[in-house]
């Protein structure tokens, strides 16, 4: 028998092409970094220079400008103002809540899709690579027929398994090579250490925070009643609970905690973080993505 294939909105994909410029706005400042000078014109490569930063080829060292400034600065050429895209997409168990269409997976799909497409017609790389305590990478691409040929495997994908965001950024940071957009579009139903680790780990790149939800998940609905069982979708432990309004308002405030949590560790690294309630439309929340910080 067929799996059944995940439902992915491809209907906007064509009104994105007036906002490329806003992504192109964005890909300047992820690679401006500290300028120190510039230095462009015929026969030259080399366009400027940004602070070193940890991880960073040591071969890029421009070691004169450390002897005039006791500061190290890295080279920075033409070639790596092309941006390079790094979408990390959760396809654990949990993102295949709630039952109808379209489940998490497959808003962050429509999502990974829509960026994308962004990058491909800029003929920029761009990956979309699926995660859960490890790392499904794919190789960069460009081009419109390999941007197909992903949207057709996201729709194939499946989703399973326990998140860990703390082994997934240890499985993808050696195989990002250069400064990188990276996306992470997510649930983000684990532990905060492991999101911290996780942020941390991949904080050298230009990263983003896409956290979605459903609203039942922040607010229970009313037929949560009684004797109810609750079963976590990743590891289908079962939990009998009675369930009642001292539940909801506890369960409301760990729940606030856990966002209280993601919104510090954003502030913290100084990075964006987008909370998005599935039932947005896909178009909103692109152009949010590509064109805010």
């Amino acid at each position: 028998m067929d799996v059944a294939k995940h439902k992915i909105d491809t209907s906007f994909l064509t009104q994105l092409d007036r906002y490329t410029l806003l992504l192109k706005k964005r890909v300047n400042a992820i690679h401006s970094g500290s300028h120190f000078s510039t230095r462009k014109g015929t026969g030259l490569d080399l366009v400027d220079h940004r602070k070193y930063n940890e991880g960073d080829s040591l071969k890029n060292i421009d070691w004169n400008l450390y002897a005039r400034t006791e500061k190290l600065y890295i080279r920075r050429y033409e070639e790596d103002k092309t941006l390079n895209l790094v979408i990390l997409l959760d396809a654990s168990t949990s993102m295949l809540f709630p039952d109808n269409t379209p489940n998490k997976f497959e808003y962050a799909s429509t999502i990974a899709v829509g960026v994308s497409y962004v990058v491909m017609k800029y003929n920029d790389r761009y990956m979309i690579s699926t995660f859960t305590d490890d790392v499904d990478y794919t190789k960069a691409h460009k081009g419109s027929a390999e941007f197909l040929k992903a949207v057709n495997n996201l729709t194939r994908i499946s989703v399973n398994g326990k998140t860990k965001l703390a082994d997934c950024a240890d499985s993808i940071y050696p195989r990002i090579r250069t400064k990188s957009m990276v996306l992470i579009i997510s649930d983000f139903l684990d532990d905060m250490d492991s999101i911290r680790y996780a942020v941390r780990r991949l904080s050298r790149h230009e990263l983003v925070l896409v956290h979605l939800y459903d609203e039942t998940e922040i607010d229970l609905p009313e037929n949560v009643d009684g004797a109810v069982k609750f079963v976590d979708s990743e590891t289908n432990e079962e939990i009998h609970i009675s369930v009642g309004p001292q539940f909801k308002q506890e369960y409301a405030e760990e729940y606030s905690k856990h966002l209280a949590e993601l919104d510090k560790v954003a502030y913290e690294f100084k990075i964006p973080y987008f909370r998005v309630n599935i039932k947005n439309k896909p178009f909103d929340t692109v152009l949010s993505i590509i064109g805010e910080r």
